[in-house]
């Protein structure tokens, strides 16, 4: 039996005060990245709040014109930023903890944040999580540079970073511990859970008590489960799962169509942010990570066609954002996408037999599978569905979908997933 001091090591206790600090940033660094979106978004257009609601009401040139433009500026900073970067760490949180020596760069982490914060602002179709999580990393990075401080330990910390990131940006604790064992380190030892927890828990508290940010997707009340409906879940499932593959092979197709062309990054970032563009000419939904919009299909859904529509637009407009070299994350874009299958799928449905699949209950399915199937994460995705729902109801269906569509799409994918290689 081991001794009380060296269990006391093993659980990672004597780290907890450290965790308690890093929740505290995590959720100061993520609220500080709110602050300054919405001033950005407030010196580009005068306005601030739903990207979509901003779209919306600025002329069709200028919604048009702007991602171009925010694009362009991204990739100056970028591009000049980084020279002045140079022998700093590097900015990847993943690698940092997977491989690296849970070292992260303070300059090459800030100055790719500004990045994403350009073309966010702009209206470019990615999420900004991603900036989110590493200003959060970052601050577990710092805490672990302390000395004598071993590999495992400095490592640990930065996870706790992303734990807190991930918690504070989602309001989503239990999420973002699990997108730590899960995706960023799933053979990480679990006597490494409890400063996970703590980092987490304080971030969403911290989040939530200090700024009062809302809640993130408000779901109707749903009827009972039926076995129709759950047959109805199993589709949408199945059919997200299938097209999980397609969606990554797309990302990939992007970013090597955007770096045969030869163009300096700048450039092709303004031409991904034009492609935005002339999309959002028509469809101002093409604006932003598609929240708004998921939001608004949990309320009424559009007629099929114009839902079809806007789901081939996103799927471009993604592409097109994230594959001209844009900072930032494609979580939340790709939620849209499960929503948007989800939405497509119940309406099939309920057009053959009328009330087979609840609207909402599809739509929340559907983002859960189509997550479980690019991540290869099922449990992350149930967890983070239900958490960022509060549709405690559909747990049972959110289990069984998000490992219908794991598999599928793991057998399609040979194992590979969103966040492998990176």
């Amino acid at each position: 039996m081991p001794r009380p001091a060296a269990l006391l090591r093993q659980l990672h206790l004597p780290d907890l005060p450290a965790a308690v600090l890093i929740g505290l940033l995590g959720a100061a660094a993520v609220s500080g990245f709110h602050l300054a979106l919405n001033a950005l978004e407030h010196l580009l257009t005068g306005m601030s709040g739903s990207l979509v609601g901003i779209a919306r009401q600025l002329p069709a040139w200028q919604r048009a014109a702007l991602p171009a433009v925010g694009g362009l500026l991204a990739g100056l900073v970028l591009q000049h930023g980084l020279r002045l970067a140079r022998g700093s760490a590097g900015g990847d949180y993943l690698e940092a903890v997977r491989v690296g020596d849970g070292r992260l760069g303070l300059r090459t982490v800030l100055i790719k944040c500004l990045s994403s914060l350009c073309t966010v602002a702009s209206g470019g179709s990615i999420g900004r999580e991603g900036a989110m999580v590493s200003l959060a990393a970052l601050g577990g990075s710092l805490l672990a540079r302390r000395p004598r401080l071993s590999l495992p330990r400095r490592r640990l910390l930065v996870a706790c970073g992303i734990a807190a990131g991930w918690s504070a940006a989602y309001h989503a604790p239990l999420a973002g511990v699990l997108f730590v064992c899960q995706v960023v380190r799933p053979r990480r030892r679990w006597r490494g859970l409890p400063p996970l927890i703590v980092a987490s828990a304080v971030a969403s508290l911290a989040s939530g008590a200090w700024f009062k940010l809302p809640a993130i997707y408000h779901v109707p009340p749903l009827p009972a489960l039926t076995t129709t409906a759950l047959l109805a879940y199993c589709l949408v499932a199945c059919a997200l799962g299938l097209l999980a593959p397609w969606f990554l092979q797309a990302m990939n197709a992007a970013r090597r169509a955007f770096a045969a062309i030869g163009l300096t990054l700048p450039t092709r970032m303004a031409l991904g942010g034009l492609i935005v563009g002339s999309l959002a000419w028509f469809w101002p939904e093409m604006w932003g990570n598609g929240y708004s919009t998921v939001s608004a299909l949990l309320t009424a859904a559009p007629l099929w066609q114009t839902l079809l529509a806007l789901l081939l637009c996103k799927l471009l407009a993604t592409a097109a954002t994230s594959g001209s070299g844009a900072v930032g994350g494609i979580f939340t874009p790709m939620l849209f996408v499960g929503a948007a299958g989800g939405a497509l799928i119940g309406l099939s449905l309920n057009a053959l037999w009328p009330g087979a699949a609840p609207l909402a209950g599809v739509i929340v399915t559907g983002m859960a599978a189509f997550l479980a199937a690019t991540a290869q994460a099922p449990w992350l995705a149930v967890v983070m569905m239900l958490e960022m729902t509060a549709s405690f109801g559909l747990a049972a269906p959110l289990l069984l979908a998000s490992w219908l569509a794991a598999r599928l799409s793991r057998r399609l994918l040979g194992g590979r997933a969103l966040y492998d290689g990176r």
